[in-house]
């Protein structure tokens, strides 16, 4: 009997009680309900898993300009000599963050309806920038992996998706979502709404979208002429008020974040623990740089350093040539001399001090002005040869850098390809475009001399944990 009373108060003790259980069912009931899940959204690009740390080293370090300085995880450097493998670690961060911010993306479209909008707009904004975050993480990860499961309902990660066959439904995806946003987004946001995506940003993503289509490995060239005629659009629409920065400088200067050149970033925000540690990442340590100091963790290779004119307008604010230190102003470091080896200086600026060494604000560029200028003359060339249209973009990057303009009649579509490519090196570099680049011209295994680079770099892996927890998914086919 005693026995039995201690077994019955046992079973109670362990019963839980719930009082209150918040669940998308009963959490989307007001309008700040909606914009509270769309944050959600926007904020799975800000982790280290995401555009916060490792899709911009992925998108670094197998090119030319960047190498890890022999340091953090191993996987950076095997990203960097080309010696990746199934299990190096950075592939399954990238590939679970970016579905994170599929799913929160789908749980929103999944349970907008059953919010009662009062607001004018708002559900129909709401479902812009949501799809437009959607289409963003797919094609981050259909460039990287080429082959992914396509997820469109609420929680499909609980649920084992093939990745065979799925691209072309994968890439219609994308188009729809980005059309969606293009033709639903506002021209301009302001006041609190700044950063949040645009009509402009959708269409420049759009941009991004084709030529990735049109290139290695899709090969859809039809899509260069509609790239380029995007591109177009977008450069022409005064009411988004593109613009190049006069000075490249204030391209990244935490004062100037959302000027002219500003389409889409990436938002941080220091002392409110939404900031970010690049500037830290890219900065030298022990070299009294920053306040905070730095890790030295994304160098500037040597070979690259050497390959910008010494004359090119943007070569101060690219690398770091000289500064006195922040804490002893009496010492002038300069490269070469007593700093080692080269460092960016892009990322820095020294009114940005967070509380911490990941907590700078400085936002970071998914895409800017100038890239869409450089993906203007890359498409028109793939699409009708060298012009004065195909060199139109680039001239006008090259004139701020202060060089000469290239004449469209020196070049062969080959030629003119290359040397987009490495304006876009120049211009971009460190902001985690090279790979993608290199893939999608098909030049990684002429520009990559250091390594051996084989036709299996051209993609990553399917992550081999993903393998494992989901026996539906296929591994590319150059990794098996």
């Amino acid at each position: 009997m005693t026995l039995f009373v201690i077994y019955s108060c046992h079973n109670s003790f362990l019963e839980e009680k719930v009082y209150s259980s918040i669940t998308p069912l009963n959490f989307y009931k007001t309008e700040q309900d909606g914009i509270a899940a769309l944050t959600s959204v926007y904020n799975a690009m800000n982790n280290a898993n995401s555009f916060k740390r490792q899709i911009i080293l992925a998108a670094e370090y197998p090119g030319e300009a960047t190498w890890p300085n022999n340091s953090g995880e191993a996987w950076r450097t095997e990203m960097d000599q080309f010696t990746w493998s199934t299990s190096s670690t950075g592939f399954y961060q990238i590939w679970s963050q970016l579905y994170v911010m599929v799913n929160r993306a789908n749980t929103v479209l999944s349970y907008v309806d059953n919010i009662d909008f009062t607001t004018p707009g708002l559900k129909e904004q709401i479902i812009a920038e949501t799809r437009f975050l959607r289409g963003v993480a797919y094609l981050y990860l259909i460039r990287f992996f080429d082959n992914v499961p396509l997820k469109t309902e609420e929680n499909m990660s609980e649920i084992e998706v093939s990745n065979e066959g799925t691209s072309e439904a994968v890439w219609a995806q994308i188009f729809s979502d980005l059309e969606f946003a293009k033709s639903n987004l506002r021209a301009k946001n302001t006041g609190a709404d700044v950063g949040r995506a645009t009509a402009g940003a959708a269409q420049t993503i759009l941009v991004k979208a084709y030529i990735s289509y049109a290139g290695k490995p899709w090969l859809k060239t039809e899509y260069w002429s509609k790239a380029a005629q995007e591109a177009k659009t977008v450069i022409d629409n005064s009411s988004y008020g593109y613009d190049l920065e006069e000075d490249y400088e204030r391209v990244f200067l935490l004062e100037n974040e959302h000027g002219s050149e500003y389409i889409f970033s990436v938002e941080y925000e220091s002392n409110m623990g939404a900031g970010w540690d690049w500037p830290t990442f890219t900065g030298i340590r022990s070299g009294d740089q920053i306040r905070h100091d730095g890790w030295s963790s994304v160098a500037v290779e040597v070979d690259f350093f050497n390959s910008m004119a010494t004359t090119d307008n943007r070569r101060e604010k690219t690398f770091v040539l000289s500064y006195q230190g922040i804490n002893n102003p009496n010492i002038t470091w300069t490269y070469p001399g007593n700093i080692s080896i080269p460092h960016y200086n892009k990322y820095i600026d020294r009114n940005d001090v967070g509380s911490g060494t990941a907590d700078y604000a400085l936002n970071f560029y998914i895409t800017r002005f100038s890239d869409l200028l450089l993906m203007h003359s890359e498409a028109e060339n793939e699409a009708n040869g060298p012009s004065v249209n195909a060199v139109s973009g680039i001239n006008r990057v090259r004139a701020r850098a202060g060089l000469a303009p290239l004449v469209s009649s020196n070049y062969t579509k080959e030629s003119l390809r290359e040397a987009i490519f490495q304006e876009r090196l120049w211009e971009l570099c460190g902001e985690g475009h090279a790979w993608f680049d290199m893939k999608r011209m098909d030049l990684m295994k002429k520009r990559i001399t250091k390594f051996t680079v084989e036709d299996k770099h051209y993609v990553f892996p399917i992550p081999q944990n993903e393998l494992d927890a989901n026996p539906n998914l296929v591994q590319n086919s150059l990794y098996k």
